[in-house]
């Protein structure tokens, strides 16, 4: 059942979101395959289980536990992200109607997904010694959209994405390093749409 008063909206969006970044950093990952990657994945997978329990959609809550079999899977992710997303643009909507505030939030959310999509693949990307075709177009088209008016921290990150991981034969970056290096500045942007859900 869908909250209805003002409080409780905003409480579902501040889940929504802790959601929107435990499934992402799921998707990255898994996309993994250190040991050090799978337990992390495990305990993070653990962590979100609970935070399901208390979601009002129980398809995406299903579907979420398909990925948790099959942490691998790029395209269940992207999906269940996209369902995700929706929901939260709906409880927005819902929220702005009763406080008469412009939304904004939702829209955050999805331009924040085009940097969880480039984390995703670049994680995947890395396994492979030289960029498979894919991938690299799908990379590069997220990276020249993200690189538009991207603050320093991004475009220092964007730049050395280009360097190591499309431009190079070998790929000189590895799962892991991408995973960190991109993985900050999504958890910043999240914060930042945290703090003004008043």
């Amino acid at each position: 059942m869908m909250p209805a008063t003002d409080h409780d909206l905003r409480e579902a969006l501040l889940l929504g979101l802790d959601l929107l970044q435990g499934v992402q950093q799921h998707r990255g990952l898994g996309g993994q395959t250190t040991g050090e990657a799978r337990q992390r994945c495990q305990a993070l997978g653990n962590h979100v289980d609970r935070l399901w329990e208390q979601w009002p959609q129980t398809g995406q809550r299903q579907d979420w536990q398909a990925l948790r079999a099959k942490p691998e899977d790029f395209d269940g992710h992207c999906r269940l992200l996209q369902a995700l997303l929706g929901t939260l643009q709906e409880l927005e909507l819902r929220r702005c109607a009763l406080t008469l505030q412009v939304p904004q939030l939702a829209e955050r959310c999805w331009a924040l997904e085009d940097l969880g999509l480039l984390r995703g693949l670049s994680v995947r990307a890395a396994a492979h010694e030289h960029c498979p075709l894919d991938m690299l177009i799908q990379l590069q088209y997220l990276n020249e959209r993200l690189a538009q008016n991207a603050p320093r921290a991004l475009a220092d990150a964007l730049q050395r994405l280009q360097r190591e991981l499309l431009n190079a034969a070998p790929i000189r970056i590895s799962a892991k390093e991408c995973y960190g290096l991109l993985t900050p500045l999504i958890d910043e942007r999240l914060d930042g749409i945290r703090a003004d859900l008043t």
